[in-house]
């Protein structure tokens, strides 16, 4: 159960469902039901992909319709009769829900890949405070009365442990490689060169670095482009980004000062069209704040990278360090270091031959060590049969 749609946020779809279709390939029935106020077009949609049915409560238009949107998720999942019901995040929709749902008698699993409240997400969103409150304790709340948590990062699961005051009930689920739909995306991003795909989106022959993700005043763009901007510039490198937020003006602004640098935007893209910016790219970057959001996070992104081959430069912290081997399956820079990392990132701009050791050594890593058949389904399923013993 997600609290909000299938797409655009990654949580239900680079999360929830990859953990749905090895599942299903093993013979349980699984339904997503997703809150999709945040995607008018899945409103009233039902459908099945590799198995998986995905049902798109009705959503209104304004927040007037969001009570009517809950009840209508919290009488569907009812209507499902489900043995078990993994919340995916501890707020919004399905953590409301879950709450009802769980009062009711009713097996809960919880599901927390980002710290929401105080200490995270909640110190750098703009949400009232009486709404950070709620998020808040209802996170605490749901943390300490689900008898199984799975959680995406080492990080998160020391939280969880805290709270509750056990490790008992606590499962390591930490995000892996694409769901089989997302990988034939990748498949057919390959077949065609880097240099055609550089030519087809409208790139310069050389080097390319990337950047993505949702563009926040406050987060980790500004320090990337204060540390690659003139490393770029001296490499006659272009650096691509790909995203929305409301820090992209003041990302145009700060790199406009360097006129002899080339540089793309693309708004938030589908997967496949994403993957081809991938798979044009020689380089990419993803540094991280030292901070408690981003030591919980783990990052979808930077699998992805991985998982394409290519080369990442991000920072020291939290799950990065669990995927990336320093010096052998990427580059991890001391965090907010703003020089050191354009050290490290002007040594991938000036060494095709790391470039490709890195790049094909984090593809390993991926598909060998972070697959979602593997451990992490062994943990989820482990977390259903703790909540058997009920």
């Amino acid at each position: 159960m997600g609290g909000f749609g299938f797409k655009p946020k990654g949580t239900i779809q680079s999360r929830a469902y990859p953990l749905a279709t090895e599942l299903v390939a093993r013979g349980h029935e699984v339904t997503i039901f997703v809150a999709p106020y945040d995607n008018p077009e899945e409103s009233g949609r039902e459908w099945v992909q590799e198995g998986v049915r995905i049902k798109g409560l009705r959503a209104g238009k304004t927040p007037l319709s969001y009570p009517g949107l809950l009840v209508r998720l919290i009488h569907a999942v009812k209507k499902y009769r489900p043995d078990v019901v993994h919340i995916f995040k501890p707020k919004g929709f399905a953590g409301a829900a879950g709450v009802y749902l769980g009062m009711r008698g009713m097996r809960m699993a919880l599901d927390c890949d980002d710290w929401e409240g105080w200490g995270g997400f909640n110190d750098i969103k703009s949400y009232p405070w009486l709404v950070k409150q709620y998020i808040d304790r209802q996170e605490r709340s749901m943390m300490r009365s689900s008898r199984a948590v799975t959680v995406a990062s080492r990080s998160l699961m020391d939280r969880v442990c805290r709270v509750r005051g056990q490790s008992t009930g606590v499962f390591y689920v930490p995000n892996c490689g694409a769901s089989a739909a997302n990988l034939k995306a990748q498949e057919a991003a390959r077949l065609q060169s880097q240099a055609e795909t550089k030519r087809l989106l409208g790139l310069s022959e050389g080097l390319v670095i990337l950047y993505s993700g949702h563009f926040e005043p406050s987060d980790g763009a500004m320090f990337f482009c204060r540390a690659a901007a003139a490393v770029a510039e001296r490499n006659a490198a272009a650096i691509v980004f790909v995203g929305d937020g409301p820090g992209i003006p003041k990302i145009k602004h700060f790199l406009s000062q360097h006129r002899a640098l080339e540089v793309h935007f693309f708004r938030t893209l589908p997967y496949d069209q994403f993957v081809r910016v991938i798979w044009a790219s020689d380089v990419t970057a993803f540094p991280f704040p030292n901070d408690s959001v981003h030591r919980a996070k783990c990052s979808v992104r930077i699998i992805d990278y991985m998982a394409m081959g290519k080369p990442v430069i991000t920072s020291a912290v939290g799950q990065n360090t669990e995927y990336i081997v320093d010096g052998e399956s990427g580059i991890l820079a001391p965090p907010d270091d703003e020089n050191a990392f354009a050290e490290r990132l002007e040594q991938l701009l000036r060494n095709p031959d790391l470039r490709a050791h890195l790049g094909q050594n984090a593809e390993k890593r991926v598909h060998g060590k972070f697959r979602w058949s593997g451990g992490p389904l062994q943990e989820c399923l482990a977390a259903y049969r703790e909540l058997a013993k009920v």
